[in-house]
C-alpha cells in the first residue's frame, strides 16, 4: 500500500490475500466489535501470562499517583467541609490559613502526580497497548512494555496532544470545580455552577471525551510500534483521526464501550462486597473487607488484561488495512499465539 492510499479503507491486493475470512470490514460497525471481541478473547487466553505481568506493572507505576490524587481529594473535601459549614461567613483569617494548608499541598501533589503519569506512566501505557496489539498480531513479548520508553519522545508528543484534546474539556470542569469550594469564589460561582448545571456539564464533557477517545487512541499505539515505520508524535496524532473517519470511528465507540462494560461485570462483585462490610461488625467486618479487596484485584486484572487485548484488536484490524505490516506475522505464529490473521 503507498503512503498516499492511507486515507482510503480499501487494502491493497497483498493486504486482502491475508485476510481472515471470518473477520468483517472494519466499516461494519456490529461486525467490527464482534470481531475485536473474538480476536481479543484467543489472544487473552494465548498470551494470560505476559498480559498479567503487564497489568501488575501497571498497577505498580499507577499506585503512587493514584495515592498522591485520593490524599488530594480527602483534602478538598476537608476544606469543603468547613467551606459548608461557614455558610455565606466570610472565612476569618485562621479559618482561611487552615483552608490554604490543606488545599495547597492538595493541589501540589496532584501537579507531582501529574507530572510523573506523564513522563513515566504514559509511555508506559504505550508499552502496553503495544504488548496487547502484538498479543493479537501473535508475537507480543514483555519486553514491549518498553516501546514507549524507546520511542521517548514522539510517545510524549502524542499523549500531550491527545491528552491536551481528549482530557482538556474534563479539567477544566474539573478546575472550575475545585475554584468553586476556595473561600469568596464559591459565592461568585454558586449562582452559575448549580447542581443541575454540573449534571448537564458532566455529561457534555463524557460525551465528547469518549468521542475524542475513539478517535485518538490508535496515536499513542501508533508512535510506538516497533514494526511500522517510524513516526513522529504529531503524525501518529494524524494518523489515528484519519484512521477512524466514517464508520470507524462508532465502531471505535462501540469497544469503549464493551471494554467499560466488561469493566463494570468484573468490578461488580467487589463492589457489593465493599458495601456489604461497610455495614460488617467486628471480625467479620475485616473478613468481608479481604474478601472485598480480593474480588476487587480479581476485577481489575480480568478487566485491564481483557482491555490491553480488545484495544490491540481494534488497532490491528484498522491498522491492517491502512498501513499492513511487510513482511506479515508467519501463519504459524499467528495460528499458535492467538493472532487474528496470517
Amino acid at each position: 500500500m503507498t503512503r498516499g492510499s492511507l486515507r482510503g479503507m480499501t487494502p491493497s491486493p497483498a493486504a486482502e490475500s491475508t485476510h481472515d475470512p471470518r473477520a468483517p470490514q472494519s466499516g461494519d460497525g456490529g461486525s467490527f466489535v464482534g470481531s475485536a471481541v473474538w480476536a481479543a478473547l484467543a489472544a487473552w487466553r494465548a498470551r494470560i501470562g505476559v498480559l498479567t505481568a503487564a497489568m501488575v506493572l501497571l498497577a505498580v507505576a499507577n499506585a503512587p499517583t493514584q495515592w498522591t490524587q485520593w490524599a488530594a481529594s480527602a483534602r478538598m473535601e476537608e476544606a469543603s467541609s468547613r467551606g459548608e459549614a461557614r455558610g455565606d461567613r466570610s472565612p476569618d483569617p485562621e479559618e482561611a490559613v487552615r483552608d490554604l494548608e490543606a488545599i495547597g499541598p492538595a493541589c501540589c501533589g496532584v501537579c507531582g502526580a501529574a507530572i510523573f503519569g506523564f513522563f513515566v506512566v504514559m509511555p508506559l501505557t504505550a508499552g502496553a497497548t503495544v504488548l496487547g496489539a502484538r498479543a493479537v498480531r501473535g508475537n507480543a513479548r514483555f519486553g514491549d512494555l518498553a516501546c514507549g520508553f524507546r520511542r521517548y519522545v514522539p510517545t510524549l508528543g502524542a499523549a500531550l496532544v491527545t491528552l491536551t484534546v481528549g482530557g482538556g474539556a474534563a479539567m477544566a470542569v474539573s478546575l472550575m470545580n475545585s475554584i468553586a469550594l476556595i473561600g469568596s469564589a464559591s459565592h461568585m460561582l454558586s449562582g452559575i455552577l448549580t447542581p443541575g448545571a454540573m449534571l448537564v456539564l458532566g455529561i457534555v464533557v463524557v460525551a465528547v471525551t469518549l468521542w475524542l477517545t475513539a478517535r485518538l487512541w490508535f496515536a499513542i499505539v501508533r508512535v510506538a510500534d516497533p514494526e511500522r515505520p517510524r513516526v513522529s508524535g504529531m503524525a501518529s496524532v494524524t494518523l489515528s483521526w484519519q484512521w477512524t473517519e466514517g464508520p470507524v470511528q462508532w465502531s471505535m465507540l462501540g469497544v469503549l464501550f464493551v471494554a467499560v462494560g466488561v469493566a463494570l461485570v468484573a468490578m461488580l462483585p467487589g463492589m457489593m462486597a465493599w458495601t456489604s462490610a461497610a455495614s460488617a461488625t467486628g471480625a467479620a467486618r475485616t473478613a468481608v473487607f479481604a474478601i472485598a479487596v480480593a474480588l476487587m484485584a480479581i476485577g481489575i486484572w480480568l478487566a485491564g488484561t481483557f482491555a490491553l487485548v480488545l484495544f490491540g484488536a481494534a488497532y490491528e484490524r484498522v491498522a491492517r488495512l491502512r498501513e499492513p505490516i511487510a513482511p506479515p506475522v508467519h501463519e504459524e505464529i499467528a495460528t499458535h499465539s492467538g493472532g487474528i490473521d496470517a
